[in-house]
């Protein structure tokens, strides 16, 4: 019984990659303005369940660059 759980465990992680390879390159056909507006929207229902979006990434490190620049200018 033990060897079809395992079976069954690596089907299930083969797809799970496959979707994940699938979302991967979906997401890569999209423009700038796309991924931004998916952003934007999956931020809104984030916020509609009562949930905080999680930090971009790239605007933390854009805060991070603005903040050494003015550290430098003082």
């Amino acid at each position: 019984m033990g060897s079809l759980e395992r079976r069954i465990e690596i089907l299930e992680d083969v797809r799970m990659r496959g979707e994940r390879q699938f979302v991967s390159e979906a997401l890569s056909q999209l423009s700038d303005e796309e991924l931004e507006a998916l952003e934007e929207s999956l931020d809104a229902e984030a916020r509609a369940r009562g949930q905080q979006p999680p930090p971009s990434d790239l605007l933390e490190q854009m805060k991070r660059w603005e903040a050494e620049e003015l550290g430098r200018g003082s």
